[in-house]
C-alpha cells in the first residue's frame, strides 16, 4: 500500500512536466487530421452507395423478368392488363432509381478525392485551385444532376402505388385481400404522395443556394 502511495505521489508531480512537454498542434496538423478523417467517412459512403448500385441492378434485372412474364400473361388473358400497367410503373421506377444511386456513387466519389487532394496540401504537397475547384465541382454538379432525377424517381414511385392501391381495392373488394394489406398500401401511397411533393419543391434551389464559380473562388484573397 505505501510502495503504491509513494508512485501516485511521483505520478502526480510528473503530470505537469508531461503535459508542458507536449506539442501544440498547428493549424496544419489539425487540418490534416480533419481532412482525413472526412475522407475515411466519405469512403464509407462510397461503399454504400456502390452497394445501393448493385442492389438497384438486381432489383431492376429482376423486375425485367416480371415484367415479360406479365406482358405474356396478359397477352393470353391469364392476368388483367392492370397487373401488366403495375409492372410497367416499377420498371420506370427501378429504372430512375439506378440513375439515383449512380449520380449519388458520382458524387461521394467526388468528394472523397476533394479530402484526399486538402490532406495532401495542407501535408505539404500543394494542389492548384483549378484542380482543387474541377473535382469539387464534379461532385456539386452530379449532386445536382440528382435532383430532377431523385423527382422523377418520386413520381414514378408515387405512380406505382397508386395503381397499386387501385388493385389492392379490387381485390379486397373481391375479399381477396386482407385489409390490413391494403390499409399498408394506401399509407405506403401517402408517404410517396408527400416525398414527391417536397422533392418537387426544392429541386430548384441546389445551384441558387451556394454555387460559386471558379472566378468567385479566385477572387477570396490569401
Amino acid at each position: 500500500m505505501i510502495r503504491l502511495l509513494v508512485v501516485s505521489l511521483c505520478l502526480a508531480a510528473s503530470w505537469p512536466l508531461i503535459a508542458t512537454a507536449q506539442t501544440t498542434a498547428s493549424d496544419r496538423q489539425i487540418a490534416v487530421l480533419m481532412m482525413v478523417d472526412y475522407a475515411r467517412s466519405y469512403g464509407y459512403q462510397i461503399m454504400m452507395a456502390r452497394i445501393q448500385l448493385e442492389r438497384d441492378r438486381a432489383q431492376t434485372e429482376r423486375d425485367e423478368q416480371v415484367l415479360k412474364q406479365k406482358q405474356e400473361l396478359v397477352r393470353r388473358r391469364v392476368a388483367p392488363p392492370i397487373e401488366l400497367e403495375i409492372a410497367q410503373l416499377k420498371d420506370t421506377w427501378n429504372r430512375a432509381q439506378l440513375v439515383v444511386a449512380e449520380k449519388s456513387l458520382e458524387y461521394v466519389q467526388a468528394e472523397y478525392d476533394a479530402m484526399v487532394q486538402l490532406a495532401k496540401h495542407y501535408g505539404g504537397n500543394p494542389t492548384s485551385i483549378e484542380n482543387l475547384y474541377a473535382i469539387f465541382k464534379r461532385g456539386w454538379d452530379a449532386g445536382c444532376e440528382k435532383g430532377p432525377v431523385e423527382v422523377s424517381a418520386a413520381k414514378a414511385r408515387f405512380d406505382f402505388m397508386e395503381k397499386v392501391v387501385v388493385r389492392a381495392q379490387e381485390l379486397h373488394a373481391r375479399k381477396n385481400e386482407a385489409l390490413t394489406s391494403l390499409l399498408e398500401k394506401q399509407a405506403q401511397l401517402e408517404v410517396a404522395r408527400a416525398e414527391y411533393k417536397n422533392r418537387s419543391a426544392s429541386v430548384d434551389r441546389c445551384r441558387t443556394l451556394l454555387y460559386p464559380s471558379l472566378g468567385d473562388v479566385q477572387a477570396i484573397k490569401p
